[in-house]
């Protein structure tokens, strides 16, 4: 497990990017599971208070993970938000510092520390799934064609992998009626 001390250090840290008790999609993309480390809280006086566990990485494989996976994202969500995804690399490639690291600690607080982890587990195990070789969507002609084109909606079928299913209902994309929802902050966060 890679340890990253400028994270813990009083250093200066930007903020990118906010969202309240949700991990937008685009966040969860820059990140594998090798990525999640334990963390620890100090106080003022230099007390440890607690600790959590997070995703850490550096820039250039948070940007190269993204690019992957947003390919293959575009693909299953297919044009409902090709820009939101494309902006987003943008946006980091500028902006973001030589480390990107997911503060989730609103949703750690929320529950036990297990059921955090496995939840953060279980999203990744999804992009994951999404990325792999094995998991190629065929693309056809004939998913332009009205009515004929909704039976090769590949959304349908990636949605029977639990850690897809639950990685769009915990980032806000899939509704609880099984309908897709696409802005900007529940891809993004708030920038």
């Amino acid at each position: 497990m890679k340890h990253y001390t400028s994270i813990n250090s009083d250093g200066a840290h930007r903020q990118l990017a906010s969202s309240g008790y949700q991990l937008p999609l685009c966040w969860l993309m820059l990140f594998h599971e090798s990525d999640l480390q334990l963390q620890k809280v100090y106080s003022h006086e230099g007390e440890q208070t607690c600790e959590y566990t997070t995703l850490i990485c550096t820039k250039a494989d948070a940007l190269q993970r993204y690019q992957h996976a947003a390919v293959r994202f575009k693909g299953l969500l297919r044009n409902r938000c090709d820009s939101y995804f494309d902006y987003w690399q943008q946006y980091l490639e500028y902006n973001a510092e030589e480390y990107l690291h997911l503060d989730a600690t609103a949703l750690w607080m929320t529950g036990d520390e297990q059921a955090y982890i496995d939840n953060l587990r279980l999203s990744l195990s999804g992009i994951s799934w999404v990325g792999a070789d094995n998991c190629r969507w065929q693309r056809s002609r004939l998913e332009s064609l009205p009515f004929l084109g909704r039976k090769f909606d590949p959304l349908e079928g990636a949605l029977k992998h639990e850690g897809v299913r639950h990685l769009l209902i915990q980032s806000g994309v899939l509704d609880a009626d099984g309908g897709i929802f696409i802005d900007k902050s529940v891809l993004q966060g708030i920038i």
